[in-house]
């Protein structure tokens, strides 16, 4: 994707048949200067593939389906508003069904179970990192906020399933670095080996 971006023109200046997006979550910010590659490489076929889930919001969806179907929703701003909003705020599920059905002609969602069984079973190592004090306790006032905003949306996951994964996210990120969250945090170090 480095490549794609950095060399465009010379790509743009090829003809292609199609454009076939693996790891198709590196296009999912439609700010960024590689999506904008990839929406304007003239191809008459594009495919985006991905085995990750969306991560950060429903613009994630925009995104890949402004490359491989364009005009289905040709506005951010109106599809922000008619299905991010309030699918997001958790209280549009008729809106969550429309879109679903609306999309569902151009996904193919398969499970692991269904492509790979013959991979072996998962394995995992747990390496835990201690953080630094203040880094620990800013992670700690967060956790509790969060923790008690999602034990209130728990009861009706379906509704609330944003809600929850936003502050999964947020976690994620304070973990890693409470900048990511909010710039006051800058130079916080994240562990007590840096």
């Amino acid at each position: 994707y480095a490549l794609f971006r950095i060399d465009y023109e010379a790509y743009a200046e090829l003809p292609w048949s199609g454009l076939i997006l693996d790891e198709a979550q590196f296009v999912k910010n439609h700010h960024s200067k590689t999506y904008q590659c990839a929406r304007r490489l003239p191809a008459p076929f594009k495919l985006a593939i991905t085995g990750t889930p969306l991560e950060n919001s429903l613009m994630d969806l925009w995104s890949l389906l402004s490359i491989v179907a364009p005009g289905l929703f040709p506005s951010p701003d109106r599809f922000s508003e008619l299905y991010r909003k309030p699918i997001e705020a958790g209280g549009a599920p008729e809106l969550l069904a429309t879109l679903r059905r609306r999309i569902r002609p151009l996904m193919r969602r398969r499970t692991k179970e269904q492509v790979a069984t013959e991979l072996p079973p998962k394995q995992e190592q747990v390496l835990e990192v201690a953080l630094n004090p203040r880094h620990h306790k800013i992670y700690q006032m967060h956790l509790q906020r969060e923790r008690q905003k999602v034990l209130g949306l728990i009861e009706d996951l379906d509704k609330n399933r944003f809600m929850i994964f936003r502050s999964l996210t947020l976690l994620r990120q304070l973990s890693l670095d409470p900048a990511l969250v909010d710039p006051i945090y800058a130079g916080v170090r994240s562990s007590k080996a840096d």
